[in-house]
């Protein structure tokens, strides 16, 4: 009985080594990619800004939402000049 163990143990372990030997993966080349990020890709970008208190906040927006802020800010920036130049015209105190 004890020869039969011994035996089936030594069978055993000499098949699982020849099928290790055999089961391993060939190895995969490096996958590199071409070309360019899609346009619709919006890196974020964050600013520092005061919203009013001593400590200023940090905010992020996609980069085309920091756009339309920068454009809304000069846009009310033209308006006030523009409302300031009319304003002075009429002979106000300015």
């Amino acid at each position: 009985m004890i020869v039969t163990r011994m035996t089936l143990l030594v069978a055993f372990a000499a098949g699982s080594s020849a099928m290790a030997h055999e089961a391993q993966p060939a190895p995969n080349p490096p996958i590199t990619v071409t070309g360019e990020l899609p346009a619709s890709v919006d890196k974020t970008v964050c600013k520092q800004m005061s919203t009013g208190t001593s400590i200023p906040k940090r905010i992020c927006l996609p980069k085309s939402e920091w756009a339309k802020v920068e454009q809304r800010s000069d846009d009310s920036l033209r308006a006030m000049r523009d409302w300031q130049r009319v304003r002075c015209n009429y002979g106000s105190t300015c």
